[in-house]
């Protein structure tokens, strides 16, 4: 699922999209999608983290609130296992954070990957 939701992302502005843990980190800006469980129990969560240069604040807050939300709302893509999967939005986001270690401002924006579809 980490490879079609990079691929969707790819289609957007930003091009320069990995997933987390590939250890490549590109230049600024780049995207990077993590998959981890939810907390919660309803399934996963996918973080979209954005990266910017610093005073690309209007830019990435546009992205974030903008952006991701046509590309990734509602998003619907067939499991590498053959499961259905939908991306429901979580309306949940980080403020800017601008001490990241490479130097850029950041800022998430997550979704839930339901473990079951009703």
């Amino acid at each position: 699922m980490v490879t079609k939701i990079v691929a969707k992302l790819k289609t957007g502005k930003i091009k320069n999209v990995v997933p987390f843990g590939s250890g490549n980190i590109p230049a600024a800006p780049y995207v990077v999608v993590k998959i981890e469980n939810d907390g919660l129990g309803r399934g996963r969560l996918v973080r979209i983290i954005a990266h910017m240069l610093p005073g690309q604040n209007t830019f990435l807050e546009d992205y974030i609130f903008n952006d991701v939300s046509v590309l990734l709302e509602g998003f619907e893509t067939t499991s590498r296992h053959g499961n259905r999967n939908v991306l429901e939005t979580e309306n949940e986001y980080t403020d800017i954070v601008a001490e990241n270690d490479d130097g850029t401002i950041s800022m998430e924006r997550r979704f839930i990957l339901p473990s079951r579809i009703f």
